[in-house]
């Protein structure tokens, strides 16, 4: 092809430039024009606000424990492109990802040509993957949506929808109704699509999804008193007695999801929570009973001062928050809101003691060290790119490798 690597990642780079397009038409020429690779193999097809992405690499868990070539797309990545495309829980190669690129390049250039978004490369990347893999099964993580997201290409034997909550209001409208009739866009007639049905999920946002699914509806209602890493587990393990799959325990590292993640990398106790919209922050807060250091950082959305509300909670200011450092996350695809607004809409006149340290990293250690000096917990909670600022950081300071943190299961 006679394309160096930079060119091409230049290529995807500047993907970023057309911003969120939704719609099939890129995708469904793209993938005829590569000769259909996602129709290789089955596919379990996951929607919703919260959760997705923990279920997916429990089905993908539960998959490859159970013998199966598995292949796993989530998005976004925390520190590599790669990361996004998983053969049985490791991440594909550089080189083979190039390879994909190059390919979905030379398609799209065909006349009539298609500018493919970046996120609608990534997935093509994927299938391309799973194809040359030779995968038993994909377990397909929805990027925005669901009726009008590319992942809805895939050949789904099995859907479904974990929470349905506000979030990315400005592409899926501002009701919870009419949110839920996109993530419902998954079904396929014919395919049974699960949904969780906890006492959070109103009657009339059930019978938008009642109503679009049908006889292909099937409800699972969680058990009380289940953390959200449990909850999936749970569902998970449902899905794989559809499939007749064993159920071994599992080790997952999922990064901000999973329980423990990073509790090794400092010398108090530590708490590492992805949260990016109103009900992630909800569930997270409530599962925090004792007085801890906050680290907080978010990505800029339509909706900010709706999903940071309940971190304005008088309760948690009086009891919980010990101290708030606010900060700003590097990377990621929006930029980070500010640390004075985040102070400004968070505690809004409230004596709290805080402090703003822009750098990620520098408030994640300041906060290291009031909370050994005090024997208090670190909770550090906001946009998934914190986190991967943080994983960052680790790799780097503690020499670790890099391969093996980006492994999400064996």
């Amino acid at each position: 092809m006679g394309d160096c690597i930079s060119d091409i990642r230049k290529w995807l780079e500047e993907r970023k430039l057309i911003g969120v397009k939704l719609g099939l038409e890129n995708c469904e020429i793209i993938l005829q024009r590569l000769n259909n690779p996602h129709l290789n193999f089955p596919s379990i097809h996951v929607a919703g606000t919260n959760g997705k992405g923990s279920l997916c690499v429990q089905l993908s868990a539960l998959a490859r424990a159970n013998n199966l070539n598995v292949g796993l797309f989530t998005s976004p990545h925390l520190i590599t492109i790669e990361e996004r495309i998983r053969i049985n829980g490791s991440p594909i190669k550089s080189d083979d990802f190039d390879k994909f690129l190059n390919e979905i390049r030379d398609a799209s250039l065909i006349p009539p040509i298609c500018n493919p978004t970046f996120f609608e490369v990534t997935f093509l990347v994927s299938m391309l993957a799973f194809r040359e893999n030779n995968i038993d099964r994909a377990i397909i993580e929805t990027g925005l949506g669901g009726r009008l997201d590319s992942t809805r290409l895939v050949d789904a034997d099995l859907c479904v929808i974990t929470t349905i909550s506000k979030d990315h209001t400005e592409f899926l409208g501002d009701t919870l109704e009419e949110i839920a009739l996109e993530k419902a866009g998954i079904h396929r007639s014919g395919v049974p699509l699960i949904i969780s049905k906890s006492d959070k999920l109103s009657p009339s946002v059930f019978k938008v999804i009642s109503d679009k699914v049908g006889d292909d509806l099937w409800i699972h209602e969680p058990s009380n008193s289940l953390s959200p890493w449990e909850i999936w587990i749970q569902l998970s393990e449902k899905i794989a007695e559809l499939y007749q799959w064993n159920k071994p325990m599992l080790d997952c590292n999922w990064p901000g999801r999973s329980p423990g993640y990073g509790s090794s990398w400092f010398e108090t106790k530590s708490k590492i929570c992805a949260a990016h919209n109103k009900e992630g922050f909800e569930v997270e807060l409530n599962s925090i009973n004792q007085p801890c250091i906050i680290v907080i950082g978010v990505s800029e959305k339509a909706d900010i001062e709706d999903t940071l509300h309940p971190l304005t909670n008088d309760s948690l200011h009086d009891s919980v928050f010990n101290q708030i450092i606010f900060t700003e996350p590097l990377s990621g695809r929006n930029k980070a809101v500010s640390a004075e607004k985040l102070d400004e809409i968070i505690c809004n006149g409230k004596l709290t003691p805080r402090l703003i340290i822009k750098n990620p990293i520098e408030a994640v250690n300041k906060a290291s060290s009031i909370a050994n000096n005090e024997g208090l917990e670190i909770v550090i909670i906001g946009s998934v790119y914190l986190v991967g600022d943080i994983l960052n950081d680790m790799i780097i300071t503690k020499n670790l490798d890099l391969s093996e943190e980006l492994r999400v299961h064996r």
